[in-house]
């Protein structure tokens, strides 16, 4: 039997290969997961305020749903970005966006056109559309409700977390009516490329969701609970993401 012996210097250098190709290889997974994670989680994230200017959208008794949109949309943005999300708006301020687009035969398919640009144009992963219900004809329905469409999958996901989040909303120790998200046709669903939700946040042809949307606190507490629902869909993204990749 012929034995063969290593010199110390060949030892050395086949050691120093394998640690470089492990080390490469370590690299290389890493740098995917990075990837994956900035595709996948990127924390850009569109609020589009409905109506604004002009179009006041749905109104009673002293409550514009545009104004409540607003407000409740900054203060979404505002939370988000306290959690590291950049959050890029529709509109920043009463203001229409017809004029924006020249798609559309009215004005209100031009707004909706310059609403669906934006959302498109801005790089982000996903997107919110604050909104303001009303249901003259029953007034006693209440309380939030989430919209999706089936576009893509990751909305009816994003629905879920945020519709949850909604529901444990509770005003002096009485939790609101609770939800399921629903799927729906709506155009800024159908045609944005990335996927997003329509939040209706309370009836305005309720009288106590009506009251209720009258105080800073109410709207400050809806706020909370969508962008604690974003939170929790990206928090159960990456989650997955590092599972598949694990796999």
């Amino acid at each position: 039997m012929k034995i063969i012996i290593l010199k110390r210097k060949t030892l050395v250098t086949a050691a120093f290969v394998a640690i470089l190709f492990l080390f490469s290889i370590f690299c290389t997974i890493l740098n995917f997961i990075k990837s994956v994670n900035n595709d996948s989680c990127s924390k850009v994230i569109v609020v589009d305020p409905g109506h604004g200017g002009i179009d006041g959208g749905t109104s009673l008794s002293g409550v514009i749903e545009k104004d409540a949109n607003l407000y409740i949309a900054k203060k979404v943005k505002s939370y988000l970005q306290q959690n590291g999300f950049e959050v890029k708006m529709t509109r920043d301020k009463d203001t229409s966006l017809d004029e924006l687009s020249k798609r559309g035969s009215t004005r209100q398919l031009r707004d909706l056109n310059a609403r669906v640009n934006i959302i498109n144009s801005c790089n982000a992963k996903l997107f919110l559309s604050i909104h303001v219900n009303c249901h003259l004809k029953n007034p006693s329905a209440n309380s939030a409700i989430v919209f999706f469409s089936n576009k893509y999958p990751e909305s009816k996901s994003l629905a879920n977390n945020v519709q949850e989040e909604l529901n444990t909303i509770t005003i002096d120790g009485n939790k609101r009516s609770a939800h399921e998200p629903q799927l729906a046709n709506y155009f800024i669903l159908n045609n944005a490329n990335i996927p997003g939700v329509i939040v209706e946040t309370a009836f305005i042809s309720n009288d106590y969701d009506r009251s209720l949307l009258k105080t800073d606190e109410f709207k400050d507490e809806l706020a909370k609970a969508i962008a604690m629902g974003v939170e929790n869909y990206y928090s159960e993204n990456l989650s997955n993401t590092h599972q598949s990749v694990l796999d």
